[in-house]
């Protein structure tokens, strides 16, 4: 079963025009195709790795998968739901979890920030203390819940996002450089919360989009790349590897050793990129 699917996903960006441009100003000068008839397909149950370069447009996609931004065209489901035209009911079975310090507040403490967004959740006040003590508990932030969040280290304020992003028990995730800032450490701590726990435990579906390479390979079964708006590549590492091979790039190494996702990745994207093998 796919829990999420677009076809032929587009967004396009249009410069002001008559009355409107003169009011605004705005370094748009032209049309702007950031998405374009994007297609792909995620699995109930699969942690699905959205890889591409600086402006290649990922930020746009999942804006438009997780309802923040309308789709110029094409259509976008998740779980079942079309993100336009049954939008409640696909913000409902989602959560999103993004590496924005700034959507907290500073002077509340942690337990006091899932608090207000619980409520704004529209969770059942009886279940609110419960539903953040476990969270807070699974993420190891029982010490410091009550803390102020700007005495919050980087590890521990991504901890509470995670835990935001689960209140509402959704069996979607959408995570955006989750170990975005992170030690060493927390980083693995977090991947090791989202594999065994988060799927593992609670079958949950995890859309996941990071520079980390490395934790492509640690954390996901499937993968997609874009690049210039374009999906280029949808599949599992060793497909794509298979692919890059076919094609002349990232020849096996004299030691026997498979090339790594970054390699297969740079060689995947160089000809727009300009890298030099």
């Amino acid at each position: 079963m796919n829990i999420i699917e677009t076809v032929e996903l587009t967004k396009k960006y249009q410069p002001p025009k008559g009355l409107r441009a003169m009011l605004i100003k705005s370094a748009l000068k032209e049309e702007i195709t950031a998405v374009d008839k994007a297609n792909i397909s995620v699995k109930k149950g699969e942690i699905f790795g959205f890889l591409g370069p600086n402006g290649a447009g990922k930020t746009t996609f999942i804006k438009m998968l997780t309802t923040l931004l309308r789709p110029t065209s094409g259509k976008a489901y998740v779980n079942g739901f079309n993100v336009v035209e049954q939008e409640d009911e696909a913000k409902t079975s989602m959560g999103l979890v993004t590496g924005e310090e700034r959507s907290f507040y500073w002077r509340l403490s942690g337990r006091q920030n899932l608090q207000f967004f619980a409520t704004l959740y529209g969770l059942n006040k009886v279940d609110i203390p419960k539903r953040i003590d476990a969270l807070l508990k699974q993420l190891e932030l029982t010490k410091a819940a009550d803390n102020m969040f700007y005495s919050y280290s980087s590890g521990m304020k991504q901890k509470l996002a995670l835990a935001r992003g689960l209140l509402c028990n959704p069996s979607i995730l959408f995570l955006d450089e989750p170990t975005k800032s992170v030690d060493v450490i927390t980083g693995a701590n977090i991947r090791r919360f989202i594999r065994e726990k988060m799927v593992g435990e609670d079958n949950r579906t995890v859309f996941l989009t990071t520079h980390r390479l490395e934790e492509v390979e640690a954390l996901c079964d499937r993968l997609a790349i874009i690049k210039k708006g374009r999906i280029c590549f949808t599949g599992t590492i060793e497909e794509l590897r298979k692919d890059v091979l076919a094609k002349g790039g990232s020849p096996v190494s004299v030691d026997k050793v498979e090339p790594k996702l970054e390699d297969l990745f740079i060689d995947f994207i160089k000809e727009e990129q300009n890298v030099v093998s």
